[in-house]
């Protein structure tokens, strides 16, 4: 992966937000993003477009799992369902 960088100059980590749901649904594009916060308030987004849709399994909760470029968890974000 290449690196991208701001227009200040700082690198821009990439994130990916997959859907947790009793099985792992991957996001393999993900976004570069500046921060862990900016990060989150994406998953949050994502959460609440998905969250207008029902789900696929009932029998599990699901959750946007925010991976850093680096592999570690960043948080997870529950997708409350509104459909």
């Amino acid at each position: 992966m290449s690196r991208v960088w701001d227009s200040k100059g700082f690198h821009m980590a990439h994130y990916y937000f997959d859907l947790k749901n009793g099985m792992t649904e991957r996001d393999h594009a993900g976004l570069d993003l500046e921060s862990d916060a900016e990060a989150i308030a994406q998953a949050h987004a994502i959460a609440d477009e998905i969250g207008t849709r029902p789900p696929a399994n009932r029998e599990h909760e699901r959750h946007i799992c925010v991976i850093h470029e680096n592999g570690h968890e960043v948080t997870r974000i529950p997708v409350v369902t509104r459909a």
